[in-house]
């Protein structure tokens, strides 16, 4: 499978239009130095809310947006809302190559919050297809030189600076025909030490601090997932302080949540900063931009009217007592709540500032009740024999289309022991699968069918295990090699996965993929048809973004 793109979609273009604009009015000045950026100002908060007015008008915004002019020697925000499935890493690497060509921007440093998000953004950035699309279709006839921050191992000896910042922060922006895009995820920002200590053996010109060396580039930083960036967070101050954009580019399907006011005049908003460009669900739908959803759900077990009641949360402890009709347990994180066989299967996840959170993701404040039906075996079952009919369905359909579709399904679970076990066995819900699985797949080949299709389904019974496979954060750190394997195909090899056959022409079964949260935001496969959500969510935020990873359009 080759990947193809297409060249000046209208809704991806106009974004890369809005951005390009807004800084049209700006005063530019050449590089203090041969490694950074141009710089740019403005005279007055008309300069600034000039051009983004006109683009708001062109692009026919139906609710009102304010300049937000930077803060005193803060970087200026430009913030692009797209559906989920709609391209936004399309159109922010794009953006990346007209900012060049206008202006002859060459140092921008990509966030993320996740490591599946940067696998995606790296695999994308860093595909040779993917370049000489921008260098030849798109006419920028220039190169991206990519460097991929990784957390630093532990060894002894010298300390040697990271390779990827030396080669990023050395790159002369008086090239006019390459740009340098420094990737790195959250954690890099706020838990490691790779950008923050200073004493490596060696430093980039005359610096011996990685942060120090980023913030002479004088670098527009692009933010991936704004939501998971939000102004109050670590994250966030970080980008500020120390990496000191002059521009910061923000771009997602949802946008963190600020409050204003109190009492009856609170109001809960987005926070944007400078909006430029909203294709929201509705529109991207309309334009068939992303597929339509359709939701099913089972009710709660009729006749059960008990419910579970978090008594009291001691904070200090750490501890949450709940009660289910005349019995009560105190529990603290990691414990399996007994109270009810329902639950069996469901633990604390954590106890901390006055509330209570399972492993299903949802959130519970002292007082709070919940019905323990919901999680019952037999619910969950029925779940994922409807989701594999469901499965089977669209299957069929796409398998005998004139080109082949491989058709794929996502479960978000609530427990990974469930599903990987311990010892690297199959857990309860991975042995339940693949029985479901087995059976369903009988009554398929039971019914009348082609002959390359039948063969597909009698290499999916003869293999039951190697049709799914799951990504969690912990996998990270395994050293397991079929774990290994999975990841690798679920996270970095999306040509793979979408494929029918393997290099030795062996048929490729795997399509069924579990995960617990890891995979909610930033993965995108195209050919995701079925969600499967076996766990509640916490947020409409995460809940926007769970639906989101079946959104995009799908591809043969």
């Amino acid at each position: 499978m080759e990947l193809k793109l297409q060249n000046n979609l209208e809704h991806q273009q106009l974004p890369v239009d809005a951005v390009g604009d807004a800084l049209g009015a700006m005063t530019w000045r050449a590089p203090a130095e041969f490694y950074s950026n141009p710089t740019f100002s403005f005279s007055n908060i008309y300069q600034l809310s000039s051009p983004l007015n006109e683009i708001w008008r062109k692009l026919k915004h139906k609710h009102p947006y304010k300049t937000t002019a930077p803060e005193e020697g803060g970087p200026l925000n430009l913030d692009v809302k797209m559906e989920t499935g709609t391209g936004k890493t399309y159109v922010y690497t794009k953006t990346i190559y007209e900012l060049h060509q206008r202006y002859g921007l060459n140092k921008f440093i990509v966030c993320v919050p996740s490591l599946p998000i940067k696998a995606g953004a790296e695999q994308f950035l860093g595909d040779l297809y993917v370049q000489h699309h921008f260098h030849d279709a798109c006419g920028y006839r220039c190169g991206l030189e990519l460097g991929v921050l990784e957390a630093a191992k532990n060894k002894k000896g010298k300390r040697f600076f990271p390779g990827v910042v030396r080669d990023f922060v050395e790159g002369s922006c008086q090239q006019r025909n390459k740009v340098y895009v420094l990737l790195l995820n959250m954690a890099l920002l706020t838990n490691a030490q790779i950008l923050k200590r200073n004493d490596y053996d060696m430093g980039v010109l005359g610096f011996n601090r990685p942060f120090d060396a980023l913030r002479a580039t004088r670098p527009v930083v692009i933010i991936d997932e704004p939501h998971r960036f939000s102004r109050g967070q670590t994250a966030y101050k970080q980008i500020l302080d120390e990496l000191q954009p002059q521009l910061i580019l923000r771009y997602g399907a949802t946008f963190p949540e600020v409050s204003k006011g109190k009492g009856k005049q609170r109001q809960v908003l987005k926070d944007y900063l400078n909006l430029v460009y909203d294709l929201n669900a509705c529109e991207a739908f309309s334009r068939n931009l992303i597929k339509g959803v359709a939701k099913e759900h089972f009710e709660p077990l009729e006749g059960q009217k008990e419910r579970i009641r978090v008594v009291s949360i001691q904070e200090k402890e750490r501890t949450a007592t709940l009660q289910y009709g005349a019995k009560s347990e105190t529990l603290q994180a990691e414990d399996f709540i007994t109270l009810s066989p329902e639950m069996q299967n469901v633990k604390v996840e954590r106890v901390e500032k006055g509330l209570i959170e399972l492993s299903n993701g949802k959130q519970f404040h002292a007082g709070e009740q919940f019905s323990p039906s919901i999680y019952t075996d037999s619910y969950q079952t029925e779940m994922v024999r409807l989701a594999i009919q469901r499965h089977f369905e669209a299957e069929r359909q796409n398998f005998q289309r004139q080109q082949r579709m491989k058709t794929l399904v996502l479960f978000f679970i609530d427990d990974i022991r469930s599903y990987r076990g311990n010892d690297n066995r199959n857990g309860w819900l991975a042995d339940k699968f693949e029985q479901l699985l087995a059976e369903r797949v009988r009554f398929e080949l039971s019914t009348p069918t082609t002959d390359d299709y039948r063969q597909y389904l009698e290499a999916t019974l003869a293999d039951l295990h190697a049709t799914h496979g799951g990504y969690f954060a912990e996998d990270n750190q395994s050293s397991d090699e079929e774990i290994g394997r999975q990841v690798k195909d679920i996270l970095h090899d999306k040509k793979r996965l979408l494929s029918f056959k393997n290099e030795d022409g062996t048929w490729n079964v795997r399509r069924f993929i579990f995960s617990k949260w890891t995979l909610k935001e930033g993965w995108d496969n195209p050919n995701v048809f079925t969600i499967c959500k076996l766990r509640s969510s916490g947020s409409e935020i995460s809940k926007l973004q769970e639906v989101g990873r079946g959104l995009r359009l799908p591809v043969d």
